[in-house]
Formats: C-alpha cells, sequence, structure tokens
C-alpha cells in the first residue's frame, strides 16, 4: 500500500514531467472570454445578480501567466464571446432550451464596452483576438487555422466561465489532437460546485490541471536563453 505523502510526491513528479512537455515555442495560452460584462461590476451580469467577484478571482493569476507567456513568447489569443442582437439568442436557437439559462437581454454586444477584455488584461499588439457566437472558441471561428500557422501544438487555458466556453474549447481542442492544460487559478465560474466537478472532467477525460505558479515554472524552464538554447 503506497502511503498517502508518497502519493501525493508521485502526483507531482507525474504533473511536473507532463507539464516539461510544454514547449514555448509550440504552446499557445488563450484566454477565454475574460470580458467586462462577465468581469466588471458594472457589467451585464453582475447587475442581474450573478455577482461578478467570483469571476474576477482569475484575474489576478491571469496576469502572471500573461506575463509569463509574453516573456516567452508564447502565442496569446483572446476569445471574446458576441451576441449579434439581429440573431436569436444562443438558447432560442434550439427546440430545447437549457432549463437554467439565466441571461436575457442586451449584453456582449459587438463593438460595446460589455464585449471588451477587461482593463487589467488588455490584449496588446500582436496578439490575437478571436470573436465567437458560442461556448467554443473554435466552433465557427478561424482558431484552429490560426494556431496550426503558428505551429502551436499545446493549449493552456485560462478565463471563464469555467464549466462553460473554457470546458467547451477545452474539449474541442482535445478533439482536435491539441494538448489541454488548465490553470487552476486562472479559471473561474459562479458555482464552486461546478469549477471542482469541471476541473475533474478535465483531469479524467482532456489533460492536466496544473497550479499557475507550476505552468509559469515549465514555462520559463523551457524559454530560450540569451544563446537562442532551451534553459
Amino acid at each position: 500500500m503506497i502511503a498517502p505523502e508518497s502519493g501525493r510526491a508521485a502526483e507531482r513528479e507525474a504533473l511536473e514531467a507532463a507539464l516539461a512537455r510544454l514547449d514555448p515555442r509550440s504552446t499557445a495560452l488563450i484566454v477565454v472570454d475574460m470580458q467586462n460584462d462577465f468581469c466588471h461590476p458594472d457589467g451585464f451580469y453582475h447587475g442581474v445578480g450573478r455577482t461578478s467577484e467570483p469571476i474576477r478571482r482569475a484575474i489576478g493569476p491571469i496576469e502572471v501567466l500573461l506575463e509569463v507567456a509574453r516573456r516567452a513568447g508564447l502565442v496569446v489569443v483572446f476569445t471574446r464571446l458576441v451576441h449579434d442582437p439581429s440573431q436569436p439568442d444562443m438558447p432560442d436557437r434550439r427546440r430545447i432550451a437549457p432549463g437554467g439559462w439565466a441571461a436575457r437581454g442586451r449584453r456582449l454586444l459587438p463593438g460595446s464596452w460589455g464585449a471588451d477584455i477587461v482593463a487589467e488584461l488588455a490584449p496588446r499588439p500582436g496578439e490575437y483576438v478571436v470573436d465567437k457566437a458560442d461556448y467554443s472558441a473554435f466552433y465557427g471561428t478561424d482558431l484552429e487555422r490560426l494556431l496550426r500557422r503558428r505551429g502551436v501544438r499545446s493549449l493552456v487555458l485560462v478565463g471563464t466561465v469555467t464549466y462553460a466556453c473554457v470546458l467547451h474549447t477545452a474539449f474541442d481542442a482535445f478533439v482536435r489532437d491539441f494538448d489541454v492544460v488548465v490553470a487552476a487559478e486562472g479559471v473561474s465560474c459562479w458555482f464552486d460546485e461546478l469549477q471542482e466537478s469541471t476541473l475533474r472532467i478535465v483531469e479524467l477525460l482532456l489533460g492536466r490541471v496544473a497550479p499557475v505558479a507550476a505552468i509559469s515554472a515549465a514555462i520559463e524552464r523551457g524559454a530560450p536563453g540569451a544563446d537562442g538554447t532551451r534553459v
């Protein structure tokens, strides 16, 4: 029988070995839907009772990963969920709508402040912004073509909502043969129990869930040194 501490040590070693395969030259950081309507106290969802506080918890960890990714030269992609007001809303495109659907009203409109990425995480010149009309960042977008063109094989996912757009993007990445790593503190949602369950699904079926510090360390170890070699 393996002692609990020995088991935890083995798990840490296995995670470190997995993260060691993150080559900055073929890894992208995907920041999912960190938009004002989700994240800001003046945003739509806060105004209808879905407080922004639990969503905003991911901002600080994402800032850390963004800085590491930018220094290491990763491809950085931001996604934005946008709702074209001239088109049916997401549940209205189905004959059987989700029973718990909470969002109704003008939100995440193209070109609006609510659809913009929060100021703390604002994209920089040369970084990509992909607009989407549904949960997955791959569905109906050019994201896969962009990543293939840049030689990306591994994705580090952060953002919101963990059990919705983050999870759908992770599934679609996996079936397209991308490696999937989700930053544990870098994803957020409104329900703690769904946060935990979603991260378990990622570990069970899709890839690895890792602390921001561990992902950052792995990226920094793999970043090119001053002489052009990997350190």
